[in-house]
């Protein structure tokens, strides 16, 4: 009987030889493979960049980094400002009335005239109302050479009274009279100063000193008194009207000092003044108050109606300050560069507006920021900066 080939036991040596190689063979090529993955990894970890290292590194077709000068923005001490909205008004405004009846007969400013005060504005035709002062003057001579004789007649029949040769009835009649003569004269007399200043106002002129906002009459028109004859508004000095909000009301005192500018125009202009005037109340429905300041106009620069942009004084505060030939100016809005991963980084600022070398920054900056100090056209938001 005979062992079946497939017996381990009866295997023949050169068999099993043959299993071996071939196991040390696919273990040698495991290795291998294993071998060259790691170096692989390795090679991948060790030439990847930081993110830093990525920020500076340029990409294909990237323009070379810009070797600009950049300094730390330091913290100065500035007034804290309250920025206010609001309008110009006149100090006085008045609608000037004409004060009389009568027909008018020319007219003597235009719309933009500037006045001074008692300038004669319009004129009324006075022939009716010269005729009528005239009688009233007339009618004063009559009674008062009327009051006169009946002084001679009461001092007459007191004499005569007093020695018992006129009866009561008559006495009482001529004292009567002189009183009668008196009153009367009082009367005329008052109706005289009535015509006197009719005919003084048919010549309308200003109340005070200004411009003329609108002209409501032309001549061969016929007016009333209460007609409206012009506009007039003062603008020798003005008045900033300005709403507070509610939260800052209490922060504003009377003679605190404000400066302003227009919000058109030039804009690098500033004015002056002083708040003169604080609303007493907080308006329900806006939750502020109306604060007056008032600035002189002596060269009628500023007109009534123009809107403007204050700026309140609250005190001191620290903020970050650059220089100002690292704000670029883009209409009304402002932007610096800061250095930031080795690259610039534009960023939208509020400023404090000034003449000084360096410009406070409300917010988009803090202090110790490096920014680009001087700015060139090629500065650019994202360009790589040189170390």
């Amino acid at each position: 009987m005979t062992t079946p080939p497939s017996s381990p036991a009866l295997r023949p040596a050169h068999a099993h030889a043959h299993i071996r190689t071939h196991t040390r063979t696919y273990a040698g090529v495991a290795f291998r493979i294993m071998l060259l993955a790691g170096i692989a990894l390795s090679a991948a970890g060790c030439g990847r960049p930081s993110s830093a290292e990525e920020a500076r590194s340029p990409t294909p077709g990237e323009a070379p980094p810009l070797d600009l000068k950049t300094v730390a923005a330091r913290q100065v001490k500035v007034p804290r400002l309250l920025t206010l909205s609001g309008s110009l008004i006149g100090a006085e405004q008045a609608q000037v009335a004409a004060g009389a009846a009568g027909k008018v007969l020319g007219t003597y400013v235009e719309r933009g005239s500037v006045v001074r005060k008692g300038a004669l504005l319009a004129k009324l035709d006075t022939r009716m109302i010269a005729a009528q002062a005239e009688e009233a003057e007339a009618q004063v001579e009559s009674l008062k050479v009327q009051q006169a004789l009946a002084t001679l007649d009461c001092q007459r029949t007191q004499q005569m009274f007093d020695k018992g040769a006129l009866a009561k009835a008559d006495f009482d009649r001529t004292q009567s009279q002189c009183l009668t003569a008196k009153w009367s004269l009082a009367g005329a007399e008052a109706r005289r100063t009535q015509m006197t200043e009719a005919l003084r106002d048919s010549e309308i002129r200003a109340p005070f000193s200004g411009m003329v906002v609108e002209r409501a009459v032309s001549a061969g028109e016929y007016v009333r008194v209460d007609t409206r004859v012009a506009t007039l508004v003062s603008v020798d000095a003005l008045r900033v009207e300005l709403t507070v909000p509610e939260g800052d009301v209490t922060l504003v005192k009377e003679g605190m000092p404000i400066t302003f500018r227009l919000a058109s125009g030039n804009r690098d202009t500033v004015f002056q003044g002083r708040v003169r005037y604080i609303g007493p109340a907080v308006r329900q429905q806006t939750r502020d108050a109306v604060v007056e300041a008032v600035v002189e106009n002596p060269s009628h620069e500023l007109r009534p109606g123009m809107f403007v942009t204050s700026e309140l004084a609250l005190g001191e505060q620290m903020l970050p300050a650059v220089p100002r030939s690292a704000v670029r100016e883009d209409g009304a809005q402002r932007h610096i560069f800061v250095s930031s991963g080795g690259r610039l980084e534009e960023r939208l600022v509020q400023v404090i507006e000034g003449r000084g070398a360096e410009v406070p920054i409300v917010n988009g900056v803090k202090a110790g920021e490096r920014v680009v100090a001087e700015l060139t056209p090629d500065v650019r938001d994202g360009a790589r900066l040189k170390p």
